[in-house]
């Protein structure tokens, strides 16, 4: 049952209350006592000493490795190929006797991946598009679900924000209809005192509604994307507006220092930036001293590996590396992801215990300017691609304000079909009346610095012009 669409035709009073039945939902989920307790510890081993943290991550791995020895195909049959037992994996040394965990090879044994002591009803499936667009499909356990919660509010904690104060959300929901030209461009989600804004209505027509909601709500913090909460700044900058709040969240994307700058003068207050992954192996945070992301190490094991997958020196770049302390329902472990970092060799003056890593270096996408001035983030677009299993790469590339191609690198199940549902889906967010051409490549190049562009677009923002 697609229940995007059926919100998207419903009454508004009728898609509140579906969105609060929803947010119910995920209350009973990934909150209650048991989020609260689990929360005081987590608060409780930022400042622990790194040996207990190190001890707390070995007895974890060990319980982890020897489930997936025992119940997962995929590692057990990895582990006797290399003849290990789980006895041989104790520490985060001794990871490195494990393979890398690729993409391809969590697309190529998705089921083999999952332990045979979850059924299929006690999982959650979870989707990223990851930077090149390829789709990627995978499972949490429901424990898994709260422990990432908790991770979240420890940052929100941070920022300042309390369990049960109001924020406002500029993230990538659709939640309210594309071709709905006049306000209300938000939805009120009473559950967990959040205001829900549309990331697909940022007009220089629209955002003066956006921002006289925001003054009615009064939120004490605003979480989104770098790229749309810039858009909002951009506009009360140009109409000589501030907005006080006590934080501004931002995750997903890369968060560049002129975004930070201008949306801390507009905001009065400082911004929080975080690193999450949807395949759920690391969580960084910043803390009040903003020297960098502490790696959470209560959240998983990190490692940092070049090209040949060989843990590199302190404080080199190189490839992030995730093992998941807490997904016993889908282990992932020795995760290799996209992303590129280095650990700073300095520790943060906050005193915190959790190492301190560079900012990620491979998220630097442009953002879509659409004909009616809406500026649409790269985080949205990678909604449209994550049911489509048969693409192996793609990219996107905005030529003027009227054309958009789509390059796509297809495997052997692609067919027109897959290419319908596409267009379909980015009209849905671009308008139905930009023109979207899809390119079959064979490859996909990347730029002279060796980064992948997953959007290029060739036009000009020119806030100055639109709003």
């Amino acid at each position: 049952m697609n229940y995007q669409k059926i919100y998207t035709v419903m009454p508004r009073p009728l898609q509140t209350l579906m969105l609060n039945a929803y947010a119910f939902k995920i209350h009973l989920q990934r909150f209650g006592t048991k989020f609260e307790k689990l929360l005081d510890q987590f608060i409780e081993n930022e400042y622990l000493p790194e040996t207990q943290l190190v001890d707390y991550q070995n007895n974890r791995l060990k319980l982890l490795v020897e489930h997936a020895y025992r119940t997962v195909p995929y590692y057990a049959e990895i582990m006797k190929e290399k003849k290990l037992k789980p006895e041989d994996i104790k520490t985060k040394q001794d990871l490195m006797r494990l393979p890398l965990l690729t993409r391809e090879h969590i697309k190529e044994n998705l089921h083999r991946l999952v332990s045979h002591k979850f059924r299929e009803r006690d999982l959650l499936m979870g989707h990223t598009s990851g930077t090149t667009g390829s789709p990627l499909e995978f499972y949490w356990d429901k424990n898994m679900c709260m422990v990432n919660n908790v991770a979240d509010w420890r940052q929100k904690v941070w920022s300042g924000l309390n369990y049960g104060e109001n924020y406002a959300v500029l993230l990538g929901r659709m939640i309210v209809p594309p071709e709905q030209e006049q306000p209300p461009f938000w939805r009120l989600n009473y559950i967990h005192s959040q205001l829900w804004l549309s990331s697909f209505h940022m007009s220089g027509k629209n955002l003066g509604h956006y921002v006289g909601k925001l003054k009615s709500f009064k939120p004490k913090v605003i979480e989104g994307y770098p790229s749309t909460v810039y858009i909002l700044a951009k506009y009360l900058e140009k109409t000589g507006t501030v907005l006080p709040l006590r934080a501004v969240l931002t995750s997903s994307e890369t968060l560049y220092p002129f975004q930070r700058e201008l949306i801390e003068k507009i905001f009065e207050c400082k911004v929080f930036d975080f690193y999450g992954l949807a395949e759920r192996v690391l969580f960084a945070t910043e803390c009040e001293r903003h020297e960098g992301h502490h790696v959470n190490l209560d959240y998983g094991i990190m490692e940092i590996v070049n090209d040949k997958g060989d843990l590199v020196k302190e404080g080199e770049m190189g490839w992030i590396v995730g093992t998941s302390l807490h997904n016993f329902g889908m282990p992932f472990i020795r995760y290799k992801t996209n992303d590129v970092t280095r650990l700073k060799v300095k520790k943060c003056s906050c005193g915190r215990t959790f190492p301190v890593m560079e900012d990620i270096t491979t998220k630097a996408e442009d953002i879509i300017v659409t004909k009616d001035g809406r500026y649409i983030s790269p985080s949205v677009l990678t909604h449209p691609f994550k049911p489509l299993h048969s693409i192996t790469m793609s990219q996107i590339i905005q030529e003027d304000l009227d054309n958009v191609v789509v390059k796509i690198v297809r495997s052997s199940a692609y067919d027109e079909k897959d290419s319908l549902r596409l267009i379909s889906g980015l009209k849905a967010r671009l308008g139905e009346e930009m023109k979207i051409r899809v390119e079959y490549v064979d490859s996909l190049g990347h730029t002279s610095s060796g980064k992948f562009k997953w959007v290029i677009s060739k036009v000009p923002i020119g806030f100055n012009k639109v709003l």
